[in-house]
C-alpha cells in the first residue's frame, strides 16, 4: 500500500513538473523553428524598404549571426539596420536595453527603455512606431516581452509572419537556432513594433 502511495505521489510530482516546464517554455521560448521563405505574393506587396530588408536578411542572415554567442538578438537587429540607416552609439544602447533597473518592474510599467528597437528608431527619426499589430508587415522590427514567475524574458527581431494575438514568426538570433534563424513564438505579453523609414 505504501509503495502505491509513493508511486502515485511520484507520478503526480513528475506530471506537475513537466506541466510547469511546458508552461514556462511556451511563455518564454519559440514553439518551433521555421525553414520556409516568405511568400512571394506577400513580398511583392510590401513597402520597398521592407522588401530590401528581407532580401538582405535572406542573403546575409547567417553571416550576421553565425552563432548565438557571437550575435545575440539585439546585435542581429543592429547588424540588419546599420547598412540601411547608420546607428549612433545612443541608438545601439537603446536597442540593447542596457539598464541596471528591475526589468520585470520596467516591463510591468511599460517603461520606454523596454521598447528597445522601437524606442531607438523612433527617437532618432529613423523609424515609425506601429501601434496596432493589424498594421505590422513582414520586414518590420519588434521587441517583445513575457513575464513568467517574476522574471522578464525579452526578444527582438524582424517580422517574417504575424497572426495578431496568436503567433509571431521572426528572423532573429536565438539559442534554439544557435544564431540566425526563423523562430515562431506564441503571441507575447507585450509587443513593440517599428518600421524603418
Amino acid at each position: 500500500m505504501k509503495l502505491k502511495v509513493l508511486l502515485t505521489l511520484s507520478c503526480v510530482g513528475f506530471v506537475t513538473a513537466v506541466g510547469l516546464f511546458a508552461w514556462y517554455w511556451i511563455r518564454t521560448q519559440p514553439i518551433r523553428v521555421e525553414h520556409q521563405k516568405i511568400d512571394r505574393v506577400v513580398f511583392t506587396r510590401l513597402p520597398p524598404r521592407n522588401r530590401q530588408l528581407l532580401d538582405f536578411i535572406e542573403t546575409t542572415g547567417k553571416s550576421l549571426a553565425p552563432r548565438y554567442d557571437e550575435a545575440v538578438c539585439t546585435e542581429f537587429v543592429i547588424k540588419v539596420i546599420d547598412p540601411f540607416k547608420p546607428l549612433s552609439a545612443t541608438d545601439k544602447r537603446a536597442i540593447r536595453i542596457i539598464t541596471g533597473d528591475n526589468l520585470p518592474a520596467l516591463v510591468h510599467d511599460d517603461a520606454p527603455i523596454i521598447r528597445g528597437v522601437q524606442e531607438a528608431l523612433v527617437n532618432s527619426g529613423k523609424g515609425v512606431a506601429i501601434d496596432s499589430a493589424a498594421h505590422v508587415l513582414p520586414g518590420d522590427f519588434v521587441q517583445f516581452w513575457n513575464v513568467y514567475n517574476g522574471k522578464a524574458y525579452g526578444h527582438c527581431g524582424v517580422v517574417m509572419e504575424i497572426e495578431p494575438e496568436k503567433s509571431l514568426t521572426l528572423y532573429s538570433s536565438h539559442p534554439m537556432t544557435d544564431g540566425y534563424g526563423k523562430q515562431k513564438f506564441l503571441w507575447p505579453g507585450k509587443t513593440y513594433f517599428v518600421r524603418l523609414k
